[in-house]
């Protein structure tokens, strides 16, 4: 019942930015990747490498693991994440709240791990078997910030939507590869990030593409009827207590 209330939710909670995604998939343990592929006619393509062990809507992937499209995905990040953050990091992350999916496999089975990759690419495609993945865009329901930073890297974080969005947050990703961050969230609530992955091709030129990623932090509110929704059901009352008079005078 939890999971079908936080599905409403998130349908009646679309930001403008992901309005045309449904997100409606909810990706709460387990390992995956956010990944890329290429190939010369499509270009560069985001997509969700799930292994066996990721949990979607209750069950375990199993098998050889799943390849959804980031706009059917929103990554749960659980309550019990919520921890405080590393005095190192900088401000408003160090030492306040922060819901936190770690670097490490700990806790996996409770709560995503995700990393990012570039398994399916190549080597040999881009220049120096590298790709960029840049934030580029940014919205969260309740005004909290995010953090991205690998350990030792507190006092830099590789993104930081709190000091504003420039190039330098961004990481780079191996052809062939992939990696594990921290992932820190302020405040519970609704988070789109827009990544934009970007790479030289060996043979000359650039390509790129760009998704938007969902992630709900913490306890989320029940959903809120849409102001239609509301004068439908407001309609609905009148007409019930018309008819209800009618009855009675008759």
């Amino acid at each position: 019942m939890k999971t079908l209330a936080l599905g409403a939710a998130l349908a009646a909670w679309p930001t403008l930015a992901a309005r045309a995604a449904n997100f409606g998939d909810l990706y709460t343990a387990g390992h995956a990747d956010i990944a890329v592929d290429y190939d010369a006619t499509d270009g560069l393509s985001f997509f969700y490498e799930m292994s066996s062990t990721a949990v979607i809507n209750g069950a375990q992937v199993g098998g050889a693991g799943s390849s959804p499209d980031p706009s059917t995905i929103s990554v749960i990040v659980p309550e019990s994440v919520l921890t405080t953050g590393d005095s190192r990091l900088p401000s408003p992350f160090a030492g306040n709240p922060l819901y936190l999916l770690l670097q490490t496999s700990q806790g996996a089975g409770s709560r995503p791990f995700l990393g990012f990759g570039a398994e399916e690419i190549a080597g040999g495609t881009f220049a120096n078997d590298t790709l960029s993945y840049a934030l580029t865009g940014f919205s969260a329901s309740t005004g909290g910030q995010f953090v991205l930073y690998s350990n030792g890297n507190w006092g830099s974080p590789e993104m930081n939507t709190a000091d504003g969005l420039s190039a330098s947050d961004s990481i780079a990703i191996f052809a062939g590869g992939h990696d594990h961050y921290n992932l820190g969230f302020t405040a519970a609530g609704i988070y789109d990030l827009t990544l934009t992955a970007s790479g030289n091709l060996v043979g000359g030129g650039t390509v790129e593409t760009s998704s938007v990623f969902r992630f709900v932090v913490g306890d989320q509110p029940a959903a809120v009827p849409e102001p239609s929704a509301l004068a439908m059901a407001g309609l609905a009352a009148g007409c019930g207590a018309f008819a209800a008079a009618r009855r009675r005078r008759a």
